[in-house]
């Protein structure tokens, strides 16, 4: 896909999940010249220092673009997670108890073995975000911040193109690195939980979960919802009801009648 593709996709995604707020779109940056002019780092701009959320909600709230260097961020996790700021051995003893584990040397080992790193030696400059239905680059990650019944409706999308399902971590911390390294490592879709940050800070709200997808499976992504759209189970088309005895898909039918079971009526692709 080329950048006009990505923003066509952003608008339409918007519109069919009728999204509060814009997918974030994320670029890495390795070298200066690859930053957007209109995407300048707070730290130049303002003065300002913000952590990866907030400068997420920047993006998604206020339709901002930015760039993110080691010198804007203040928060530790996407330095160290997207090694942007090296560790050392004692660095994974003193942090690795702070995950919020009651064993501390479980919570050391996790830090090590489990965590979210970025699993490249090419050294980072840092990123740049951006609206997705506005960006000016491919992204390499899309961010969406969504409701439970908009993230059914990617998930069903996403599951229906891919034919099989992927894991998730549901961690409580370090929801900006895990939205984003696993799908720069390699994965195609995630699910993340927002953490504390995410709500004290990053404005993120109660009724809010973030998914995200590697930025070359937004085609795939958006085919897919559009074939869930054409069936009906497209977000805007499910309806709450409580009728009984309702229409089934067909192959319901089938099995019921196998088994030995009452047949209803049977509801056509389309007609729901």
């Amino acid at each position: 896909m080329n950048q006009k593709d990505c923003t066509d996709c952003g608008r339409e995604m918007i519109s069919t999940l009728m999204l509060r707020f814009s997918p974030i779109a994320l670029k890495m940056i390795y070298d200066e010249s690859e930053i957007p002019a209109n995407a300048p780092q707070p730290s130049r701009e303002t003065g300002d220092r913000p952590a990866m959320c907030q400068a997420f909600s920047l993006v998604r709230r206020n339709r901002k673009a930015l760039t993110m260097l080691k010198e804007d961020h203040w928060c530790l996790w996407p330095l160290a997670c997207f090694k942007m700021c090296p560790l050392d051995d004692e660095d994974y003893e003193t942090m690795g108890t702070k995950l919020f584990m009651k064993d501390p040397e479980k919570s050391i080992r996790f830090m090590r073995e489990q965590y979210p790193w970025l699993q490249t030696d090419k050294p980072l400059l840092g990123f740049t975000l951006a609206p997705l239905e506005s960006c000016e680059f491919v992204p390499d990650v899309i961010v969406i911040y969504c409701r439970v019944a908009q993230l059914r409706s990617l998930i069903m999308a996403a599951k229906y193109q891919e034919s099989e399902m992927w894991s998730v971590v549901p961690d409580t911390i370090a929801s900006c690195c895990y939205s984003t390294i696993p799908l720069l490592n390699g994965q195609k879709y995630n699910v993340t939980l927002p953490d504390p940050g995410e709500y004290e800070r990053g404005l993120a709200g109660e009724d809010e979960i973030m998914f995200s997808l590697r930025g070359d499976c937004l085609a795939s992504l958006m085919d897919g919802l559009r074939t869930i759209n054409k069936i009906g189970f497209d977000y805007a088309g499910l309806h709450l009801d409580m009728n009984m005895n309702f229409p089934r898909a067909p192959f319901y039918n089938d099995m019921f009648a196998k088994w030995g079971l009452t047949v209803g009526d049977s509801w056509a692709p389309g007609s729901r």
